[in-house]
């Protein structure tokens, strides 16, 4: 299935968690990322259960130091 991350388009396999997504991504640690699927934050306890529908708008955010 196909869903826009950062509005790039990415495949992913049929059945696809954020937790799943997450490593497809070459994302390993998650401190400091949120996640927004279709404009709505998902909280990390849920990343585990949420499934990802095709033609989903997932945006990624990743926070940084500095000043």
């Amino acid at each position: 299935m196909e869903v826009l991350v950062n509005n790039q388009t990415i495949t992913t396999p049929a059945s696809c968690t954020i937790n799943k997504l997450l490593p497809l991504l070459g994302i390993s640690d998650t401190r400091g990322i949120a996640v927004a699927v279709n404009e709505q934050v998902i909280a990390k306890a849920n990343w585990l259960t949420f499934e990802l529908l095709p033609e989903d708008k997932v945006i990624l955010i990743k926070a940084t130091q500095g000043g």
